[in-house]
């Protein structure tokens, strides 16, 4: 018999801002102080905290109401439940994160109480909000309830897909006890399927994770792994241990609904392990006390106390639990579902024949067989919608194929379009770049131009006056040069005139023998040059550099033989020379071949002439 496992309640994290009063933060220390373990403590907390709802902001009042729903979910009231977290809603609409979470809470709260659609379109909501405030945590978490729901819809392949999805997800994050948590639901999948031993492995790993913090979490899935120690019979020891740690901790939570479950299972291993005697107390314990929470666990554990009392032949005490059952059967909290209600008639039938009321016997197969074909016929119907949901799907994915078609050929052809403005703007910009730096650049160009033309023009102004100045300096040079050799020339001739009538007067002297020596001595005067020194001084003022060119050119002339090369610079005449040099006219002309032949021109006077002009 497949059996629904219990649920993980996911309970918020009770957080607010800073207190804004001493009495605002008594109350919050009150209530973290008894949230886990006194749920009707922890409620009348809360409920005063809300009077100071206007001290308090808008997503902490809506955390505290449903927190508030998680606390009447664990008393067993589902449907106050409901209304504090749909009110819970009104306050954290414009806060994304904090809206999804409330819509998580409320989607557990209808599953426990086996309205899975509405906990499918809860599921839906907080998925959205999850993605809008961009929390891959958060849907991590959803897709593992929406497991969880189709796990006790039994579409075992729905819910293992979502399981999938949901670890994919948590893998990636840091919270990993979230991951433990989807794995156990996993863990619940295999137990759903009567895959005990793959569940019992699963469980083993995450209970170690949730033993650090043993929350109602914790006691679940012990009640759980305990089960599938019970299921493969061998390990009942083990089976015990943990449905006694579980019924002390959820006990001390005052989590009756599911104390009373681990009782109940208690029983099964008392029963199995043959102590009938504390089998049967704590079957009826767990029988009484869930009847009088209106546990929805009701119905379960009353089938588990019938199946041991048909066993043990316990048939009268049977009857009275059937009457019961049939009696608070239309109780909203304590209502069959089918496959409940069939393992309830399975029950009710063997006590039926065992007292031979054969008539009540018969009604319960005849029902037993209505729901089984309800259920048949459901299912039939359930798969039919599932393929033409599949077509319709199929077809729509078809639809939407070329839908994407058509839209990626218009997006690739608005691209070209955009493309090809684009690539003509930037061309346009880039001629019009390119003729700005042209125009700037010829503007520059001509600019550059001009100067240089008007800096050209002031270059040759400056050189005409330039040269204007060097003819006028040349001019006066000359005219200089031309005075200064006249006036040596005159010098020259002059002292030669002097000479000359000196010699003419000791020549026409009269009593020539008396006067013999005086004459002598002048004409040996006259003949040393004396007046060269003189001469020399003034030649170099008019031609400075000619008498050192001629004797660096060849130094085999004399000192006489360059004063001699100077007097011919002059342009002096051999008569002129003669005194000047104490020769006659033809000693002249005798010297300057001989001066010819030192420099290497032998006859060639004409040579010897452009030489002497040539030097300056």
């Amino acid at each position: 018999m497949k059996k629904l496992i219990p649920l993980v309640l996911l309970l918020c994290i009770f957080s607010s801002t800073q207190a804004q009063t001493p009495q605002i933060d008594k109350l919050n220390k009150q209530i973290e102080n008894n949230i886990r373990s006194n749920p009707d403590s922890a409620k009348i907390y809360m409920f005063r905290l809300l009077k100071h709802a206007s001290k308090l902001h808008d997503t902490v009042v809506g955390i505290t109401y449903s927190n508030i729903g998680i606390q009447y979910n664990r008393l067993a009231v589902p449907d106050s439940a409901e209304f504090y977290m749909k009110k819970a809603l009104d306050y954290t609409e414009k806060y994304p994160l904090e809206h999804a979470r409330m819509y998580l809470n409320l989607a557990i709260n209808y599953r426990i109480v086996s309205r899975y659609p509405e906990s499918l379109e809860a599921l839906e909501n907080a998925m959205k909000f999850y993605k809008e405030a961009g929390n891959k945590e958060g849907e991590g978490l959803v897709y593992g309830e929406v497991g969880s729901n189709y796990n006790y819809m039994m579409d075992s392949e729905k819910a293992l897909e979502n399981f999938k999805k949901s670890i994919a997800i948590l893998r990636k994050t840091t919270n990993k006890r979230d991951l433990y948590i989807v794995k156990q639901k996993l863990a619940n999948l295999y137990y759903n399927n009567e895959d005990y031993t793959f569940a019992r492995d699963l469980y083993e790993e995450v209970l170690p994770i949730f033993a650090k913090n043993k929350g109602a979490n914790y006691y679940y899935t012990l009640l759980t792994y305990a089960d599938c120690l019970i299921k493969l019979e061998e390990n009942y020891k083990g089976a015990e241990e943990a449905l006694k740690e579980a019924e002390s901790g959820l006990r001390d939570m005052n989590n009756k609904e599911y104390m009373w479950v681990s009782v109940s299972n208690l029983a099964q291993v008392y029963d199995a392990t043959g102590r009938t005697q504390e089998a049967q107390v704590a079957f009826k314990n767990a029988y009484e006390g869930s009847f009088q929470l209106n546990s929805t666990r009701f119905l379960e554990i009353s089938v588990r106390y019938l199946e041991f009392l048909n066993s043990h032949k316990q048939y009268n005490e049977a009857l009275e639990v059937i009457a019961k059952v049939k009696a608070n059967a239309k109780t909203p909290s304590l209502k069959m579902n089918a496959n409940n209600e069939i393992d309830f008639l399975k029950q009710t039938i063997a006590t039926y024949t065992q007292k031979g009321m054969v008539e009540s016997s018969l009604k319960s197969f005849e029902r037993m067989d209505f729901l089984k074909d309800s259920l048949n016929t459901a299912i039939n119907k359930s798969k039919s919608l599932e393929l033409q949901e599949a077509y319709q799907n199929s077809l729509q994915r078809e639809k939407n194929m070329v839908l994407t078609k058509n839209n990626e050929l218009l997006v690739e052809n608005n691209n070209k379009k955009d493309n090809i403005l684009v690539l003509s703007i930037l061309i346009f910009i880039l001629i019009s770049a390119i003729g700005l730096v042209l125009y700037i650049s010829n503007r520059k160009s001509l600019k550059l131009q001009r100067e240089l033309v008007a800096s050209l023009e002031n270059s040759k102004k400056v050189l005409e006056e330039n040269n204007t100045l060097e003819g006028e300096l040349h001019l006066e040079r000359e005219r200089t040069l031309a005075n200064k050799e006249r006036e040596l020339v005159e010098v020259s001739l002059g002292m030669a005139d002097l000479q000359n009538r000196i010699l003419e007067l000791i020549d026409n002297r009269e009593n020539p023998e008396d006067s013999q020596v005086l004459a002598a001595n002048l004409k040996d005067l006259l003949g040393q040059n004396n007046y060269w020194k003189y001469f020399k001084g003034k030649f170099v003022e008019v031609h400075p550099a000619f008498a050192l060119q001629i004797a660096e050119m060849f130094p085999s002339l004399s000192d006489n033989d360059v004063a001699f090369c100077c007097m011919i610079k002059l342009q002096l005449s051999n008569q002129e020379i003669a005194p000047l040099m104490g020769i006659t006219a033809e000693e002249v002309e005798s010297k300057k071949a001989a001066i010819r032949r030192k420099i290497g021109l032998g006859d060639d006077i004409l040579a010897f002439d452009k030489l002497i002009d040539h030097l300056e």
